[in-house]
């Protein structure tokens, strides 16, 4: 079965991990698609890209049952639903797709494939305290924690102008090889700041994070 994994990080939000095995017009298959979401599916033309793209609706219609709405986005390509009854924020990576349902607060996730090559880019996303912070041990996982949570809190606020050097700050850590784990984190928009927190697992070669 292509449906993975289901997590519940805390109450009112429900996370999962679609494994992407199918072609893309089996997936279509089994969606229900808006006219403009029809419309914005006719325009990609990589079939990676059509498959994550329908992995994650069928992701989401496997955790909203029934399925509630149709997905819309905002001018800064923010998903939601046009019933504005839950938030939810999608992401995928190789042959897998994330999403998350919030029913009481703003939601953010992300999943990637953890690759040594973050390395190069590490200065562009950590701030100098958090760059000092990361250990020797497990350190790739540590740098793609950094990042997959500040990837998960910008989605939750969706605000392009969001630098994740600055604006968004992991609160230190230690990093353990558990399943799960839970770490803190701030947003500061605006001079205005607002704590958060992350769900962290890792799955195989993949870091999965749940902002919220």
């Amino acid at each position: 079965m292509p449906f993975f994994l289901e997590i519940h990080p805390a109450e009112g939000i429900h996370a999962g991990i679609w494994h992407i095995t199918e072609t893309s017009g089996e997936l279509l298959s089994q969606v229900n698609l808006s006219d403009s979401e029809r419309t914005a599916f006719d325009t990609f033309r990589h079939d990676l890209r059509k498959r994550q793209w329908l992995g994650c609706r069928a992701l989401l219609q496997h955790l909203l049952k029934p399925f509630p709405a149709a997905v819309i986005y905002d001018r800064n390509g923010k998903p939601g639903l046009d019933s504005g009854s839950r938030h939810i924020s999608f992401s995928h990576a190789g042959d897998y797709a994330a999403a998350v349902v919030s029913s009481n607060k703003p939601a953010g996730i992300d999943i990637e494939k953890m690759k040594d090559r973050v390395e190069r880019v590490k200065e562009r996303f950590l701030h100098a305290d958090e760059l000092a912070a990361i250990g020797h041990e497990n350190r790739l996982e540590q740098l793609y924690l950094y990042w997959c949570g500040k990837e998960a809190l910008y989605k939750i606020n969706g605000n392009p102008d969001v630098d994740f050097r600055n604006d968004i700050h992991i609160h230190p850590f230690d990093y353990l090889c558990h399943t799960d784990q839970i770490c803190g984190a701030t947003l500061s928009i605006n001079g205005s700041a607002s704590d958060y927190s992350l769900f962290v697992r890792t799955v195989g070669e993949y870091m999965l994070v749940v902002a919220y």
